[in-house]
């Protein structure tokens, strides 16, 4: 994949979905799926007087069970990147467990590069 110039961070065994795209990207093409909201953090890993609930890493585990699907749907392997990165966004949306309207709504991916 380092050839390709393309990043799937903590979801690196997805990578194999890459390798039937024979055409390169022009550069880098990086996605982040996140939000700014500052607590989030404690909802996604807990706290000492919190359990975890844990909302973004099993949106990359279920959207991981599509990536055949999106990639072969997909034109080329940066539209490949970008549907998997709005399939992770719209997954950890819909298990995001605290909805003050803050949270669920600033989950986004942004293309960074």
């Amino acid at each position: 994949m380092a050839g390709w110039g393309a990043s799937l961070t903590g979801a690196a065994r997805l990578t194999d979905a890459f390798k039937s795209f024979s055409k390169q990207l022009d550069g880098p093409v990086t996605y982040v799926v996140g939000t700014p909201v500052e607590y989030s953090v404690y909802v996604e890993f807990g706290t000492s007087r919190m359990a975890a609930q844990p909302y973004l890493r099993p949106a990359v585990e279920q959207a991981s069970r599509n990536v055949a699907a999106i990639f072969a749907a997909a034109d080329s392997l940066a539209a490949g990147i970008a549907e998997l990165a709005l399939e992770i966004e719209r997954v950890a949306k819909q298990l995001c467990p605290v909805d003050t309207g803050t949270l669920r709504a600033s989950i986004a991916a942004e293309r960074v590069r």
